[in-house]
């Protein structure tokens, strides 16, 4: 497999396991005076300092992506009287949001193996 879609499909299931750990902590916290519902973004990093590329806007980014790291936010809006900001139906939600994306990188993942495999010769086994 190719070491970007590798890694790419890596630090993906990555992320989707670390979200769903966390949004399975909001749950159980739901009843919880005073919790705060966390979740969690993926930043993806830019080394500008690796490529000198030229761009034909000021806004397009220069560089290459490396990586990416997780933003945790705590969600302040919503915050009933007892200060728990969990909503359950959009943590359930987001949990179906994220065992959608987590089947998806998985049958890519599975995709891109039967192609490297067809590739070699090797398909029927």
């Amino acid at each position: 497999m190719p070491q970007n879609v590798s890694m790419s499909l890596k630090h993906r299931l990555n992320y989707l396991i670390e979200r769903q750990g966390m949004v399975s902590g909001n749950i159980a916290n739901a009843t919880t005076p005073g919790y705060l519902s966390k979740d969690i973004s993926f930043e993806k990093l830019v080394d500008r300092s690796s490529m000198n590329m030229a761009t034909t806007n000021g806004s397009h980014l220069k560089g290459k992506i490396t990586g990416g790291q997780h933003k945790v936010s705590e969600n302040t809006s919503n915050i009933k009287h007892d200060g728990n900001s969990v909503k359950m139906d959009e943590e359930m939600l987001k949990l179906q949001d994220i065992q959608m994306n987590y089947r998806l990188a998985t049958e890519l993942y599975k995709k891109q193996v039967s192609f490297q495999k067809l590739a070699l010769g090797k398909s029927g086994q």
